[in-house]
């Protein structure tokens, strides 16, 4: 967070730092030697450290398990043959759920696909004795520029049979394979339904502003954003299967006394078939600029309540699997609440980390400038006491190596890779111990990483093969050359995180930014220039009390859903969510000023 005020003296302050923190980088260190690897089943659990090199490189996500295949299914036999279980399909259903149930009968021995005496058979209709053999999940959609939140299953069904006018879209983009499935689902299509091939959906949604599209649910991309559906929505962790009304099902009912064995192995055996495996789904929150100092720190401290930022929207935060916040100031035990005017120097209270707590924290990120601002040892300490709390850091360290290494996350088989690093400096400073200290981390005293663009590509390329996703964090110049806070990011800022795209970071965060900024899409990879500010006090102007959160959903090792929260921050300093009025005011001018 550079140093920057409202006042002419604090401006004159900043033009001073930014001068002593634009000195030529030092040279490129050499390739961390250990990697953070925290392993987590369900949910996160484990902290362990590895050597990189012990590493088995994948270029590609783990390959899924799958049944085998089983044999054509286009033409039935009448009856099975000497020994084979037979299974009969209801007319009407998909060959895709025919074929798929297959596969998972065949791997306890043969079977077939038959019209006469048959041991199951796969129906739409549920009934006492039948199981869920088959389920394929269909998600609403929008381009990812849009602004609508969600929409109700009687707008959607108005709108799709023609019964009713939607005042959110006039048009339904879906891929014609999925026509007779919805139409099942929702009746029969009217004139806005506007089926396409597969790879056609997402550019037909781009070019009508007033369109939306239902895709299945592994059709998923970034480019396109899940709709909530009557407050509902299969990117989310929460999300209830059994109640979701788009979704195509079929189920087994036995015939005869072997279907009926044969459906109680078959529960180990890999049914339902399912397009959405939550053993595979992970969703990952990722958050803009906390300091919790000044004015918001004398808030907690008048309220009693050490997690008094949080408690509007730390819930929400805590209920993703993963919560990464970028946390810029140090936690020092004899910390004092000060919120002089022109106060530059902060740290917080111990105390205050329950707002982390109920933020549901997993990592912090230490790209900040202000982690020296009480001197290297409180530093340190604050380092001792996030491991106390067992949680990791990236971004930041005891030393230059440290502050280099990446830090790995798995959940449910997704491994994520998190790199951070700060281009702002300054490279010394006078903290608040009196100490000469820079922001960025040396051979050996603490800091944040600092951020050399050859270095940081370089470090993005060597972390790539070892995991599924890259995120690259990145605090980077904030301001222009008028001194002021934009939503559009200034050139240089533009050109590197492009660059660390570029070089295969999946997604590219700016943490430096206390408004929101601009949106890209690069090349299938996404770029958030900056996320605005969370826990802080820069109540003095709206978009520096605004700020977004990235809300990530990942399946399969794959980003398929980004999500932006939007947060103000109140006169008494708490966060709260923002309105629909202020999410949508916030969202335009940031996606109208994206590099869509």
């Amino acid at each position: 967070m550079p140093r920057f005020h409202r006042s002419r003296i604090a401006l004159g302050m900043l033009l001073i730092i930014l001068v002593a923190g634009c000195g030529s980088p030092a040279p490129a260190a050499a390739p961390a030697a250990t990697t953070v690897i925290r392993v987590t089943p369900e949910p996160l659990t484990t902290v362990v450290q590895e050597a990189a090199a012990a590493l088995t490189p994948t270029d590609a996500p783990p390959a899924t398990a799958q049944p085998p295949a089983a044999a054509s299914t286009a033409t039935p036999s009448p009856k099975p043959s000497r020994g084979a279980l037979g299974l009969e399909v209801e007319a009407g259903l998909p060959a895709q759920a025919g074929e798929q149930v297959l596969a998972v009968l065949a791997s306890g021995g043969p079977a077939e696909i038959v019209t006469a005496e048959a041991d199951l058979r796969l129906t739409a209709q549920a009934a006492a004795d039948a199981v869920m053999a088959w389920e394929r999940v269909f998600t609403p959609v929008d381009r990812m520029s849009s602004i609508l939140e969600g929409t109700t299953l009687d707008e959607l069904k108005g709108a799709w049979t023609g019964e009713a006018a939607s005042p959110n879209y006039t048009n339904i983009y879906i891929p014609e394979e999925i026509l007779p499935d919805l139409t099942a689902l929702l009746g029969a299509p009217g004139a806005a339904v506007k089926p396409q091939a597969a790879d056609a959906v997402a550019e037909a949604l781009w070019g009508d502003p007033m369109g939306l599209g239902i895709v299945p649910f592994e059709s998923l991309t970034v480019r396109l954003r899940a709709i909530k559906l009557d407050a509902a929505w299969p990117t989310d962790n929460r999300f209830d299967a059994a109640s979701w009304p788009l979704t195509a099902r079929a189920y087994l009912a036995p015939l005869t006394e072997r279907g009926r064995a044969e459906l109680s192995r078959l529960a180990a055996a890999g049914l339902p078939v399912t397009n959405r495996d939550p053993g595979k789904l992970t969703v990952l929150v990722m958050t803009g600029v906390t300091a919790m100092a000044r004015n918001s720190a004398v808030a907690t401290d008048r309220s009693g309540d050490d997690g008094f930022l949080a408690r509007q929207v730390g819930p929400e935060l805590a209920a993703a699997d993963i919560t990464i916040i970028s946390n810029e100031i140090p936690f020092v035990e004899d910390c004092q609440a000060d919120n002089s005017l022109n106060n530059l120097i902060l740290c917080s209270r111990p105390g205050y980390f329950l707002n982390l707590e109920l933020s549901g924290v997993d990592a912090i990120g230490l790209t900040g400038n202000h982690w020296n601002d009480f001197g290297y040892s409180n530093a340190l300490w604050s380092l001792e006491f996030y491991k106390s709390k067992q949680i990791p850091v990236y971004g930041g360290g005891a030393n230059e190596v440290d502050a280099r290494k990446p830090l790995i996350l798995e959940h449910n088989g997704n491994r994520l890779g998190f790199l951070g690093a700060n281009e702002w400096g300054p490279e010394w400073y006078r903290s608040g111990t009196g100490e000469q200290v820079s922001a960025w981390a040396g051979p050996d005293y603490p800091g944040s990483a600092r951020f050399v663009l050859e270095q940081m590509t370089a470090d993005i390329a060597e972390l790539k093969p070892r995991v599924d996703l890259v995120f690259a964090e990145v605090q980077h110049t904030e301001f222009n050359d008028a001194g002021d806070y934009q939503y559009e990011p200034i050139p240089t800022q533009e050109a590197d995180f492009r660059a660390m795209s570029d070089a295969g970071a999946d997604v590219v965060t700016g943490v430096m930014a206390h408004t929101p900024q601009a949106v890209e899409l690069r090349n299938g990879r996404l770029i958030l220039y900056g996320l605005g500010n969370l826990y802080f006090d820069q109540t003095w102007s709206w978009p520096t009390r605004t700020g977004l959160v990235a809300r990530h959903t990942i399946y399969a090792g794959k980003l398929i859903n980004t999500e932006l929260l939007v947060t103000v921050i109140q006169d008494n300093f708490q966060l709260r969510w923002a309105t629909p009025e202020e999410r949508i005011q916030v969202l335009k001018i940031v996606f109208d000023l994206s590099r869509w």
